[in-house]
């Protein structure tokens, strides 16, 4: 099969990559050929809403337990394929639709279709965050009272996001998505979407797949128990639950799509409207920094937090989780947020950390301390990752602020960081968290990019490239004993590699694992077992290592996924080794090399939909046992139509300190029974399962799986290797057209900008008075801008760009046409109008100016005599609703009505009239009227377009003097301009 897709390949050779005269290497052709396998609809990868499937099969069970789930890894995975797909190709789009995918279907935000998805965020009150209820460690121990037993902290974050955004709704993924809707409790916030938000595990550390109970994020108790819905599974209240929503994000994902737009930006793709959402996902992420609630970091040591105050409950690492929700119906006038206490080295993510804090990362978000978070979290997750490294290598599992999960005292003699305890296996335990090789090669993949972009940039001396360049050197000299293309580790019945004396290889420096030829074979690590602890961190100046925590590696195996992690790994490394030393050590020679072998190798697994191995799955034999825990009595109503718990259930063990019954997972979910593969299984189980043993005798079912992240992990691993690998020494071919080209009039003269073309030298702007020319070459730059300033005013001019380098000249790009305009003088006077807007996107359903009025004068003035215009284009003739979010002189003080404007001026036929009731006092000389949030949208919720509207800059992301919000006291025209 895979000699039948090179050859299809081959035949009809396709000249992607712009500065490339001939055929494409091997490696951008694979990448672009599993790019093709990925959106070919016949092969079963997205939903009909266009959402990615976490996998093309449905009978799976892991985190999702259903493979028609999706998460936001798989969306955070989709950004950083498209990503690549238009460095390699120039076409930005498949991004930006992409994005905005995500930010319908998996962003629970109103994107413009007028739905409010965090109905009542705006109730939450940042010094009350959560009501503490403690975690446990098994299922049977819940529901956990919500009884406050510690007090929360104060939230540091909400006020600055308001003020950034104009509202505080979360701008995160939520984890989990029912894709095709088949737990079946649908949308209720926005039922015209097939796709509905759900979550599944709720209850502590050893609560798995097989033993959580799925349940609608948007619960109005329709489902689940009478007047209780769901919630009563896991908090005990003293009076029934309220209705509500709630929405839980994994902060790895969200940072996983900060880091593609990362490379978006570095690799040629400049339009701010999406990069700016980035940037609020980031500034929103930060919530993953704080304790679950809000405790002060080690407070908990000796068992008793104390309630932080504001940035001492940062632990500046990226915890597992963050979550907030909120009363539904007519008393849901409430929210609450809470952060995480557990942080595991695989969620972390030094590339977003620098892109989000770093001027040269180019990302760094809107709010005012946001870029000093990042900065912060950047040095301490390179410090966690050196306190966590094994004598060997490998990365241990994480700290927590929560010892047990209820602030419990650390047991004596308990390793720490930054007061922290350290935990082998943080968040859960079944399977242990940190044992799977993937969360190794997730993880450290990101740490071997900042290595990368660090030594390219010139960066080989700070404490950070240190800090990075220890742990993956550590770690590749590790990893590297462990992974073979074409010959075959041995190792005995439990997993342990062996050595060539046919001994176990149980930790150590530089193994001599004995193999056998295998030809067309990739071997990695499935999973590693841990021994003792890290040392006390004490900072990196001081730091000797850990002698005392081993690492012992286990379980060759093929995933797929993990494998494109590994090899993405590999080559950044090795692009990072030779742009520090000029030229490959052997290590970085090393990295080279295996990369490009187990490249190589893997293609011959791919089947014409994917790369794929078949996997033996012993643990499906859960799907048959009876584990899922319901509390005496606790009987309800699932999505699919049955009955929970069901008949079928046998009584909890009282050792785990439950009281109530077990159900199976086919109790739970019984249209399990009707997947084409459930026959198979069933028949298997039945044939081959020893219950008394509890193995599979005749041997475990096996499956074969085409998961969406695993692809895109194997796809931009080729891109990758490509990118910063290969070398080319032929002729380099003419550039492609630059495109999205767009011109802006001013005063005498015009802006132009257009996007960056893989390849160009440089670029030639050329004008006409005509559409469609003749036209002239103005001039040649280097940079995708251009000023041209020899224009008369009250002239249409039109332009295109070409781009050029030694083999030759692009096509020109589209036209575009601007009028240069004489700017009226504005008036000025005492009296000064800032504007701001957090509202970058120009097509929404909502105008969210945000004004305040300066008194520069000797005087009070009046509010009540006063009003500002704010104009705009209504696209679209509707009532319209004038809302003020927030006003520091009062919301209620400030009154807005509308303006058609007859006839329509450039930029506007409307105008918002801003003015102020008499309660609003005065404005004393000195004296701002402090912020005053407005947000105006059209009664059906149809769509504006704010691009050309008068007053609207969505450049203007602080405070500015703005004239074209004009300002009247008494009528008469004191401050700005009319259109």
């Amino acid at each position: 099969m895979a000699a039948v897709l090179t050859l299809t390949l081959i035949t009809g050779i396709f000249n992607f990559r712009p500065a490339t005269a001939q055929a494409a290497s091997v490696e951008q052709t694979r990448f672009l050929q599993m790019y093709s396998q990925l959106k070919d609809p016949a092969n079963g990868y997205f939903s009909a809403e266009g959402i990615p499937y976490h996998s093309v099969e449905t009978l799976l069970s892991e985190a999702p337990n259903y493979g028609h789930m999706t998460t936001s890894e798989a969306y955070s995975y989709w950004m950083w394929l498209e990503v690549l797909y238009g460095y390699h190709t120039g076409d930005w789009s498949k991004l930006e639709s992409a994005w905005d995918n995500m930010e319908k279907y998996i962003i629970p935000v109103n994107e413009g279709d007028g739905v409010q998805e965090q109905p009542t965020m705006s109730y939450y009150n940042p010094n009350s965050p959560a009501t503490c209820a403690s975690e446990f460690g098994q299922p049977d121990q819940y529901p956990s009272p919500l009884n406050g037993k510690y007090s929360p902290g104060k939230d540091p974050l909400d006020a600055e996001l308001k003020s950034a955004y104009g509202n505080n709704q979360t701008y995160l993924m939520h984890w989990l998505v029912d894709v095709d809707n088949w737990y079946g409790f649908g949308n209720l916030l926005n039922p015209a979407h097939t796709a509905a938000y759900v979550n599944t595990f709720q209850r502590g550390t050893q609560e798995s797949v097989w033993e959580a109970v799925p349940h609608p994020s948007q619960d109005d108790k329709s489902f689940g128990k009478t007047n209780e819905g769901f919630m009563s599974l896991f908090t005990k209240e003293s009076n029934a639950p309220a209705a509500q929503w709630r929405y839980t994000n994994a902060t790895d994902a969200d940072a996983r799509a900060v880091q593609a737009m990362y490379w978006a930006k570095e690799l040629g793709y400049n339009n701010t409207v999406y990069l700016n959402k980035a940037k609020k996902m980031g500034d929103y992420l930060r919530y993953g920094m704080y304790d679950k609630y809000f405790q002060k970091i080690g407070s908990a040591a000796d068992g008793t937090p104390e309630a932080g105050t504001g940035k001492d409950a940062s632990h500046y690492l990226m915890a597992w989780y963050t979550a907030w929700g909120g009363g539904l119906g007519a008393s849901g006038n409430w929210a609450w947020r809470i952060g995480a206490s557990h942080a595991h080295q695989g969620y972390q993510n030094v590339v977003a950390a620098y892109a989000l804090s770093d001027p040269a990362g180019g990302l760094v978000p809107a709010s005012a301390t946001a870029g000093q978070d990042w900065s912060k979290s950047l040095t301490r997750q390179l410090e966690f990752y050196n306190w966590l490294q094994s004598s060997e290598g490998a990365i241990a599992g994480g700290a927590t602020n929560s010892y047990n999960g209820s602030y419990s005292a650390y047991p004596a003699g308990t390793s720490t960081f930054y007061g922290m305890a350290y935990d082998e296996a943080p968040v859960y335990n079944d399977p242990p968290s940190n044992n799977w090789f993937g969360m190794q090669a997730w993880s450290v993949e990101r740490v071997a990019e900042l290595y990368y972009i660090l030594a390219s940039g010139g960066d080989t001396t700070s404490a950070n490239f240190q800090m990075a360049k220890r742990v993956i050197e550590n770690w590749m000299d590790w990893s590297t004993d462990y992974a073979f293309a074409g010959s075959r580790p041995l190792a005995d019945a439990e997993g342990y590699y062996l050595n060539k004396q046919g001994e176990r290889i149980l930790g150590g420096d530089d193994p001599e694992v004995a193999t056998v030829s295998a030809p067309g074979e990739f071997w990695i690590p499935g999973n590693v077992e841990w021994q003792g602890q890290p040392n006390t961190w004490t900072g990196f100046s001081s730091y000797s290592g850990n002698s005392k925590l081993k690492a012992v590696t286990k379980n060759p195996g093929q995933d797929t996924g993990v494998l494109g992690s590994y090899i993405k790994a590999l080559t950044f490394f090795a692009a990072g080794n030779k742009a520090e030393h000029g030229s490959y050590t052997a290590l970085g020679g090393t990295a080279s090399q295996l990369a490009k072998s187990l490249l190589d190798t893997a293609w011959g697994y791919n089947d014409g939909v994917g790369i794929t191995t078949v996997e033996k799955r012993a643990d499906y034999s859960r799907y048959f046992t009876k584990e899922v825990y319901f509390p005496a009595g606790w009987t309800g109503t699932f999505g699919q139509g049955n009955a929970i718990p069901g008949s079928a259930t046998v009584p909890s063990d009282p050792a785990k300190g439950g009281n109530g019954v077990y159900a199976s997972y086919t109790d739970v979910l019984p249209a399990i029974k009707n997947d084409p593969k459930w026959s198979y299984l069933q028949g298997k189980y039945n044939s081959s399962y020893n219950q008394a043993t509890q193995t599979w005798d005749k041997g475990a079912p096996e499956f074969t799986y085409h998961r969406f992240w695993s692809q895109v992990d194997m796809a931009t691993a080729y891109a990758e290797y490509d990118r910063l690998i290969n070398t080319r020494t032929e002729e380099p071919a003419a550039p492609k057209a630059p495109s999205k080209p767009s011109a802006a009039g001013g005063d005498k003269a015009v802006a132009l900008s257009w996007n960056k073309v893989k390849g160009a030298d440089s670029y030639t702007v050329k004008r006409a008075t005509t559409s469609g020319g003749p036209y002239t070459a103005l001039g040649n730059v280097t940079q995708a801008t251009y000023s041209d300033t020899n224009v008369v005013n009250d002239t249409t001019y039109y332009y295109v760009v070409s781009a050029a380098n030694q083999a030759g000249t692009s096509p020109d790009s589209p036209e575009v046409s601007a009028k240069p305009t004489a700017v009226p003088t504005p008036a000025v006077g005492d009296l000064v109008v800032q504007y701001r807007t957090t509202d970058t996107n120009p097509g929404d359903s909502q105008l969210r100016p945000q004004l305040r009025i300066v008194n520069n004068g000797t005087t009070a003035v009046e509010l009540s005599k006063l009003k500002l215009r704010y104009y705009y284009t209504v696209d679209g003739d509707k009532a319209q609703q004038f809302n003020v979010d927030y006003a520091t002189l009062g919301s209620g003080n400030v009154l807005g009505s509308f303006v058609k404007l007859v006839p329509a001026a450039a930029g506007a036929d409307y105008y918002a009239e801003i003015s102020f009731s008499p309660a609003a006092g005065s404005l004393a000389p000195g004296a701002n009227t402090g912020e005053i949030q407005l947000r105006i949208n059209k009664t059906d919720w149809s769509n504006y377009n704010e691009t050309g509207d008068y007053s609207y800059d969505p450049a203007k992301t602080a405070y500015t003097d703005w004239s074209r919000v004009p300002l009247y006291l008494n009528g008469v025209l004191v401050w700005g301009l009319q259109p």
